[in-house]
């Protein structure tokens, strides 16, 4: 997923004159390192101070699922799914293999990220599937501060028999089960992060427009233009370093504003998350994240500049419109929840 949505911004580069591919995101920032010292410290994302990251796996094996018995004092002799934080100088692959390996004694290979949980824009819960490559479950004789033991369940059993530490996973397994009965063997449904550092929590957008006409479909992906004041000519995707020390902000909040400027009464859709950058490291400058979504409008596609600012771009390479237009059909994309 990473690279379509490289190639999208190369293609765009392309045509827009620039005469070379571009050194990195479109999303880079330069409006939070321009501004002034507290408006930067305010916006650096710190992993256990300013945000936290979660990651959790549902893995399935003959349709059981793989569950951990808490040990923690809190919630001890409860069942949960392998999860836990991210820690300083991880990145957030490296964190829920650890957690598994931790909770339940196996050796877990992510395979892609199903579900992205978040309340406001400082806590983030990752949940990946993937496969169980090696070691050995965990007994109740092997019980340690990490976990009691571990075990696989069916669904019924974690529903309704066990006790569980809390509710909320239960929509999670139901992702995983959907994408491993539906979405497992197509590529296109597969995200993993990709490893690009960032300092802020910045959210982007590729927000396009489908037209079908003449048996011909065509996308076109909306740009804005930046001046020539930002040292930065080429159109891009629109961007914004989300404020999470704003008191309610939110994802969704950021994606709002973004589709409002550029229309205030247009008709959307957010297909979800098509990319995720992270790194992880050095902890303190680059705990950030960029987060893209995949947003669709449904007006009618207005050619030339728009409102000074806005233009649309269509995507004349059918491999990556095709892409695009097969992630909205089988919904593809990593879904956003929000508390």
């Amino acid at each position: 997923m990473d690279k379509l949505v490289g190639d999208v911004e190369n293609a765009i580069w392309s045509k827009s004159g620039g005469q070379s591919e571009p050194t990195g995101s479109f999303c880079d920032e330069k409006d939070a390192t321009r501004a002034s010292p507290e408006a930067q410290r305010s916006s650096t994302a710190v992993l256990g101070h300013t945000v936290c990251y979660i990651v959790s796996a549902v893995v399935l094996k003959e349709g059981r699922v793989l569950m951990m018995r808490e040990a923690k004092k809190s919630c001890r002799g409860t069942w949960y799914l392998p999860a836990g934080r991210v820690e300083k100088n991880e990145s957030l692959e490296e964190g829920v293999v650890r957690e598994v390996l931790e909770e339940t004694g196996l050796a877990f290979q992510p395979i892609s990220i199903i579900c992205v949980d978040s309340q406001g824009t400082s806590w983030f819960r990752f949940t990946f599937v993937g496969l169980i490559t090696g070691g050995k479950l965990k007994s109740l004789k092997e019980q340690d501060k990490e976990s009691m033991e571990a075990g696989w369940f069916t669904t019924q059993e974690v529903f309704i028999s066990l006790l569980l530490r809390a509710r909320d996973i239960c929509p999670l397994i139901n992702a995983g089960l959907k994408w491993y009965e539906t979405k497992e063997d197509n590529p296109i449904c597969r995200l993993m992060p990709a490893k690009k550092s960032h300092s802020c929590i910045s959210v982007r957008l590729l927000v396009v427009k489908r037209v079908e006409r003449d048996n011909k479909r065509s996308l076109f992906c909306l740009l804005l233009h930046k001046t020539a004041t930002d040292n930065n000519s080429h159109p891009c995707f629109l961007h914004k370093v989300a404020n999470f020390c704003m008191y309610g902000s939110n994802v969704s909040g950021v994606i709002e504003g973004l589709v409002r400027d550029f229309d205030s009464h247009i008709q959307y859709r957010t297909h979800g998350y098509i990319n995720i950058e992270h790194t992880g490291k050095p902890h303190g400058v680059a705990d950030g994240l960029c987060l893209t979504f995949l947003v669709e409008v449904f007006e009618a596609v207005e050619e030339g500049i728009l409102q000074g600012k806005y233009s649309w771009f269509e995507l004349e390479e059918k491999p990556m419109a095709d892409k695009i237009w097969d992630l909205i059909d089988v919904k593809g994309c990593v879904e956003l929840v929000e508390y």
